[in-house]
């Protein structure tokens, strides 16, 4: 679209303010709560311009000069708060979300290859990747997930979620990690991120998604048309500073996001158009670019960022969120801890098995106590147990089946078991 304007996000959000409330009924929440937050603390829209600023002459010195850039990862800490048992995600749907994430904005994902070849050509790896934290603020080893029951409907519209003494949890350092909260939202709510500068207060910044949305296996797996995981690829989009890309508003011409790249837009789109598919703003040509993360669109039907949406990222990851790139969260327990020779101390037998099995762990991994979750190939979890050294389990009233036991202490630690009858 046009060339950044700094003032005209602010015209567009102050505009927001008067806007109807049934105008944001469904999908992504970010620009409406944006918008309510500066409705009560003002100061933020100083704080967006200052960062707009940095962005416009980030990008600037970088297109001056020719960058040799490396790929980042970033750790997450994914906080599931429940209420209703279903909400107590598996690790392996958490796991399916992080895939997505790091599938999509490397550009690996699987559906790129239906995108429109005039749209092909400005698609970009953002080199962003992305890792559950594996080890904790207080440098204790973790699988970058907590779970906390609350009694709290809807704790996503609340401002408990992020607070663990009202129902929620608390964050860890949002300066280190990247805070995801999967948890209830109202009915029509997709999530919401809070783009650089904009969480008040600070210990909200981060990500929430409900659970129906998060991943692509168990609960995500029945929420067509968004069960592919692009709703976390969708609201990561505006944790590092970017718009819809119709802009920050409701919609119309006069509207900008910021991104030179992507074609002018009226308003978002739905479903899956055929190409090319235009509006009032781009008539004629290749129309809009439908099949962009930050658009609306049908899951299946989102493959891409545009290079000029990477570089407003990673405007973001080298300004506000800096701090990440320096971040220990990722930093897996190679030397004490390393994933390969933990898998290789653990033994399961038999496996087959049409009844009983045992696990025992072998080395120096058999005095440690490690917490364990027993799930199916769609990610609905049968057993939780903690256990050192060796543990028999009756697993007679299982269904034949495939089934996966991981250990929440070594992230992506996976054994498959086969039941037979």
């Amino acid at each position: 679209m046009k060339n950044p304007i700094l003032s005209s996000i602010i015209t567009f959000l102050i505009a927001l303010l008067f806007m109807p409330s049934f105008l944001f009924g469904q999908a992504c929440q970010t620009s409406h709560k944006r918008t309510a937050r500066i409705a009560q603390h003002p100061e933020i829209l100083e704080d967006m311009n200052q960062i707009n600023h940095f962005t416009e002459e980030w990008i600037s010195a970088q297109q001056m000069t020719a960058q040799v850039r490396e790929l980042v990862t970033v750790p997450v800490v994914v906080h599931v708060v429940w209420l209703e048992n279903d909400e107590n995600i598996s690790e392996a749907q958490i796991m399916s979300q992080i895939d997505v994430l790091n599938e999509d904005f490397r550009k690996l994902n699987a559906n790129f290859s239906t995108t429109p070849a005039a749209f092909q050509a400005i698609a970009a790896d953002v080199e962003i990747e992305f890792c559950l934290a594996s080890i904790d603020p207080n440098g204790n080893p973790t699988n970058g997930i907590t779970r906390t029951q609350t009694n709290i409907q809807e704790i996503g519209e609340t401002e408990s979620f992020y607070d663990s003494s009202a129902g929620g949890h608390d964050p860890w350092d949002n300066t280190q990690y990247i805070n995801i909260w999967v948890c209830n939202q109202e009915e029509g709510s997709l999530g919401f991120a809070t783009p650089p500068g904009t969480a008040f207060p600070e210990e909200s910044d981060g990500v929430v998604i409900p659970s129906v949305y998060f991943g692509t296996i168990g609960t995500a797996a029945n929420s067509v048309p968004n069960h592919l995981g692009r709703t976390a690829t969708h609201e990561m989009g505006h944790y590092f500073n970017l718009e819809h890309i119709w802009g920050p508003g409701d919609g119309g011409c006069n509207e900008d996001d910021f991104i030179a790249d992507t074609p002018s837009q009226e308003f978002e789109s739905g479903g899956c158009p055929n190409f090319p598919f235009t509006d009032g703003c781009t008539p004629n040509g290749n129309g809009i670019n439908f099949q962009n993360y930050l658009d609306y669109s049908d899951d299946d039907c989102m493959t891409m960022f545009t290079e000029g949406q990477k570089m407003r990222m990673l405007a973001a990851l080298n300004g506000p969120r800096a701090s990440l790139l320096t971040s220990n969260g990722c930093n897996a327990m190679v030397a004490t801890n390393d994933l390969n020779n933990f898998e290789n101390s653990v033994r399961i037998f038999p496996n087959p098995t049409n009844q009983l099995i045992t696990i025992t762990i072998e080395n120096t991994y058999a005095s440690q106590n490690l917490n364990w979750e027993l799930f199916d190939m769609v990610g609905k979890k049968y057993l939780e147990f903690s256990m050192t050294e060796k543990k028999e389990l009756n697993l007679s009233n299982l269904p034949e089946g495939v089934y996966y036991l991981s250990c929440l202490n070594f992230s992506k630690s996976v054994k498959k078991i086969v039941i037979t009858k």
